[in-house]
């Protein structure tokens, strides 16, 4: 399993790039971290490679397919892309859990899921949460409760944000455990949390500027 990404470069809307030349490739359940400083585009970098946003120059191969080989429903449900806030939505987390279930996308791919109830156990998340609304949960319910539900579909590949955030040390490294079991490229402030968990690391460490030694901006330690 191998997802690639050639030479990703995103504009803003001024016409200047937020990043530029972006390479890098993933291998079986190795995990990315990406870093720096707020403002460089760590979250679109990430939202660009699930195909959530336009980018201007470069391409993304997963399994040496494009997104638009596998189409984009398609690609969405092999690489599965959590939010460091989950919008709030109406229902419960149950009913969306059951939701996604019944997408053309899941169906084609997943003949079998994993119980996303049995998954947040392991983070301290009582069974009753499920059924409560999505707007009577913390932060740090909202967060273990999306990625468990991320997890139980079986993606290939995850792409978090900031997926611990929210949570206090020890539940951290819980869903840190849960984590190394699978493939992610993984949004970071924590330098611990970056040396704990990355097998390789991506830093954007400038917004980027024409002209200038692209060294300064990006360092990819592949």
């Amino acid at each position: 399993m191998k997802l690639k990404v050639e030479n990703i470069s995103k504009l803003k809307l001024d016409g200047t790039y937020l990043f530029k030349d972006v390479s890098f490739s993933l291998y079986g359940k190795e995990i990315i971290t990406i870093s720096g400083p707020s403002g460089v585009g760590k979250t679109t970098l990430l939202k660009c490679i699930a195909q959530l946003v336009i980018y201007e120059e470069g391409c993304v191969f997963f399994n040496d397919k494009t997104p638009e080989e596998y189409g984009v429903p398609n690609w969405r449900t092999r690489i599965i892309y959590v939010p460091q806030r989950t919008p709030i939505m109406p229902g419960t987390p149950l009913e969306f859990s059951q939701k996604i279930r019944t997408f053309r996308s899941q169906q084609l791919i997943n003949k079998f899921y994993d119980d996303p109830i049995e998954i947040s156990g392991r983070w301290n998340i009582p069974e009753e949460l499920w059924e409560k609304n999505w707007n009577q949960l913390s932060g740090g319910e909202l967060q273990r409760i999306s990625l468990a539900i991320a997890l139980s579909c079986r993606p290939e590949i995850l792409l978090l944000d900031e997926p611990t955030s929210a949570l206090d040390p020890k539940t951290c490294h819980l869903v840190e455990n849960t984590l190394k079991d699978h493939a992610c490229i993984m949004v970071t402030h924590n330098p611990e949390q970056e040396k704990r968990m990355s097998t390789h690391r991506i830093v954007l460490k400038s917004p980027y500027v024409e002209n200038e030694n692209n060294n300064e901006h990006l360092l990819v330690d592949i």
